[in-house]
């Protein structure tokens, strides 16, 4: 019996681990433009998904290499943007988790 209760409270506790950090309006404020990729992890976790592409210059003929992180959670997303492996502003933060 002892066993089968060890076996069940460690794949309770592996189930829960495996859900990450909450995301909540009070950790978002946390996040500060030009924090890296690694910092804003270190925060929110690591996020639902990563998608990443060139961004093109109004002002010049080039393009930057941007980064969005979504994080997804109860049916609410945040968007976060990344130039350069740092966070931009304004609008480096799009979203709210309304907590």
């Amino acid at each position: 019996m002892k066993p089968a209760f060890n076996i069940c409270v460690g794949l309770s506790l592996l189930a829960f681990s495996a859900c990450g950090k909450r995301i909540t309006d009070a950790n978002l404020k946390e996040v500060k433009p030009d924090m890296s990729t690694k910092e804003v992890e270190s925060i929110l976790g690591q996020p639902s998904r990563s998608q990443s592409h060139e961004l093109p210059l109004q002002t010049q003929p080039k393009t930057l290499n941007a980064t969005v992180y979504t994080y997804e959670q109860e049916g609410k997303t945040v968007d976060l943007f990344f130039v350069g492996d740092k966070l931009v502003s304004p609008g480096g933060v799009q979203g709210s988790f309304g907590d």
